[in-house]
């Protein structure tokens, strides 16, 4: 290629293009947030709350007052923790003894009502004085000192009283209640008796079931009056209060008194006036206890003394008691001894 060539040449350039603002990718700074692993860091974890309506603040407990983390994240907790505000709160809050450990949760307290409600339950149907209750209830807690339910169980002779009216006892009565308005038919039972000053009346039910044959007691009251109306008119109460028809009862039981089967104003032709095919349900432990203590009148010989002279000829020898435990095994027969003492 000559000179001349070269001349002719031409050489372009190219300016470099220039790069706009735009054309860069912004990086947006992101916003502190609030993070539940902080709530696990043992520095934070006794005040440290988090705000459920707001993610970017959060709440100290001892403070009583929100910040926020929107800025500086955690950044901002650190210097809520340094503050002297905070500070002064922690003296406070580690000082006073936190109210959680008074109180029980829900499911360790269900446990022990639980537990309550099951030896009263246990008390009541062996027996079982309420005083007797609360010395073992003592007993327990002494007994198992590493059981938190044993040392939580509060059973005092008041509390066991309180379970077993207020309790246990409606709790039954409304499971015999329901199961006799399944069954319709039924009969009813009352006798009177003396509580030192107190003329009490328990109402017992016999009725029919899936099971069997069943019995319950569904009310017991406290009344002065004896009369046969007033008999009468508790029976009716007490029918109606429970949602029963009087219709569906079958029989009335009671002892042999005149004033449940004498032959004016008594219960049962109250009753029989409004069922008529009302059976009569007399004691038969009464008519035998009757014909019993009638029949002694008529013996030749003194029953007692000769009761007395059985007694006295084995209780002074260890060998004719021997001999007559032997006699129990025999016919099978448990042996115990009874002794009644007589207060002047």
């Amino acid at each position: 290629m000559s000179e001349d060539d070269d001349d002719d040449v031409e050489i372009e350039t190219t300016s470099p293009t220039p790069i706009s603002s735009t054309s860069l990718p912004l990086t947006k700074r992101k916003k502190g947030v609030f993070r539940r692993d902080w709530l696990s860091i043992d520095r934070y974890s006794s005040w440290l709350q988090e705000v459920n309506h707001d993610l970017t603040k959060a709440r100290c407990k001892t403070c009583l007052k929100t910040f926020s983390a929107h800025c500086d994240g955690k950044s901002a907790v650190e210097k809520h923790v340094t503050s002297y505000l905070h500070k002064k709160s922690m003296k406070a809050f580690e000082n006073n003894c936190s109210l959680a450990q008074f109180v029980i949760p829900e499911r360790e307290l269900d446990k022990i009502t639980a537990a309550e409600c099951v030896f009263v339950f246990h008390g009541v149907k062996h027996g079982h004085s309420y005083r007797s209750q609360e010395c073992t209830i003592n007993l327990i807690r002494n007994a198992f000192e590493s059981s938190s339910l044993a040392k939580s169980i509060s059973c005092g002779r008041t509390k066991s009283r309180a379970i077993a009216c207020n309790v246990l006892g409606p709790y039954f009565t409304n499971k015999v209640i329901d199961d006799l308005l399944k069954a319709q038919y039924y009969s009813l039972s009352v006798d009177a008796s003396n509580k030192e000053n107190c003329k009490i009346f328990p109402f017992a039910v016999q009725y029919f079931s899936p099971t069997g044959v069943r019995r319950g007691l569904i009310e017991f009251i406290s009344d002065p009056h004896e009369a046969a109306v007033d008999i009468f008119n508790n029976i009716c109460k007490i029918i109606d209060d429970n949602k029963l028809l009087i219709e569906n009862l079958t029989s009335y039981g009671a002892d042999n008194a005149n004033v449940n089967y004498g032959e004016h104003h008594l219960v049962f032709q109250f009753l029989k006036s409004k069922v008529p095919h009302l059976l009569k349900g007399n004691c038969f432990c009464h008519v035998l206890h009757n014909a019993v203590h009638a029949a002694h009148d008529e013996l030749p010989i003194d029953i007692e003394a000769i009761l007395c002279k059985l007694y006295s000829y084995f209780s002074r020898s260890a060998k004719r008691i021997e001999s007559l435990k032997k006699y129990f095994e025999f016919v099978q027969t448990e042996f115990s001894v009874s002794y009644l003492i007589i207060k002047n």
